[in-house]
């Protein structure tokens, strides 16, 4: 395909009758979030990224605030998707500006000659990833295309939530106290989140944490919950199948839906009270209360996308008065349901 053709490309696409859909929508973060598509595997996707449920044929009922109307059986070398709903924000790729200006990045700018089209390829490609104009979007037909929808579709849902910061980290309440888990990957934060969440506590998120600083609350971020090998709480390993575990073991990394392990409640937003940096493992638990400075900012590990709907400054700010108005602690991981009946009495 020539690249001045990008709007020859999308108009044959649009006057193409389109195959049968499917459906299914989620609520994440206070949005809403439905999707069209005519591919039955995007919608294990759609699960993985934010727990949809399984699809139904026919078209999105309802009101969404974000809309997505996915064609992929175009016949060419890209699908093509439009955004509706509520989401006012231009459909303009920022969410791909901070792997752009990285050095490790995987994307970068595309320079192409039709006019109106913002275009990002993956580093090193001859043809875009993505193709932006207006509510449209063209999306290269490889492999990936999937997952790659889906995580730009996750980057908008935090763009959108201009109010909010996300955080690597897990959360919870804890007798209507809200606890963030901070810590590096395979630190615990999803194993410590489990093994609370299986002592009843308020589950809210396993390792992306939503802060509204106007409210000094979480928010729920329940997706499915990623497991890995290793030490695991009494209730997860017995919610988990036999096949489970073997999958587990085989592949290094999978998500279930949280209510398939063990009963839980339906996430609420608390207040956030605590935050517990995660300073790894020892043979027994012990958690002791820090002034938090510099470091403990840097290592709050907000998402990049928490930067593009707000000033730096700003952001900072928000950070500091967090620390500030927190219990801070550090804490070193044992078994993970001692760990977790330890941190009950000790934030009680």
């Amino acid at each position: 395909m020539p690249l001045d053709a990008l709007s020859q490309v999308l108009a044959e696409i649009k006057a193409r009758p389109g195959p049968p859909v499917m459906s299914s929508a989620v609520d994440m973060a206070r949005r809403r979030i439905a999707i069209e598509c005519d591919d039955r595997g995007l919608f294990d996707e759609f699960f993985t990224m934010f727990g949809a449920p399984e699809p139904m044929a026919g078209p999105a009922g309802g009101q969404a605030d974000m809309h997505l109307r996915i064609h992929s059986q175009t016949g060419c070398d890209f699908g093509w998707f439009h955004l509706g709903g509520a989401d006012t924000l231009p459909l303009d790729g920022m969410e791909f500006q901070f792997s752009v200006t990285l050095d490790t990045g995987l994307f970068e700018n595309f320079e192409q000659p039709d006019p109106g089209w913002t275009c990002f390829a993956f580093r090193g490609a001859k043809q875009p990833a993505f193709a932006f104009s207006g509510r449209d979007c063209l999306f290269l037909l490889e492999p990936r295309w999937r997952s790659n929808v889906m995580w730009l579709l996750f980057w908008r849902l935090l763009r959108v939530r201009a109010d909010a910061i996300f955080f690597h980290a897990s959360a919870l309440g804890m007798d209507g106290q809200g606890t963030m888990l901070v810590g590096p990957s395979g630190g615990g934060k999803s194993t410590m989140s489990l093994a609370l969440a299986a002592r009843g506590h308020n589950f809210l998120s396993d390792e992306v944490a939503a802060y509204e600083p106007a409210s000094g609350q979480l928010c729920p971020f329940r997706r499915p919950v990623g497991i890995k090998p290793g030490p695991r709480s009494d209730a997860v390993e017995k919610g988990l199948s036999v096949e489970n575990r073997e999958k587990i073991s085989r592949d290094g990394f999978v998500r279930f839906d949280i209510s398939a392990l063990f009963p839980v409640e339906d996430a609420q937003p608390v207040p956030l009270r605590n935050i517990v940096f995660l300073r790894g493992f020892a043979d027994t638990p012990s958690l002791s209360r820090i002034s938090p400075g510099r470091n403990e900012i840097g290592e709050l590990q907000p998402l990049m996308s928490s930067f593009l709907n707000a000033s730096h400054a700003k952001r900072i700010f928000e950070l500091t008065r967090l620390l500030s108005a927190s219990n801070v602690y550090e804490l070193r991981l044992g078994n993970p349901d001692e760990t977790a009946a330890y941190l009950e009495r000790a934030i009680a």
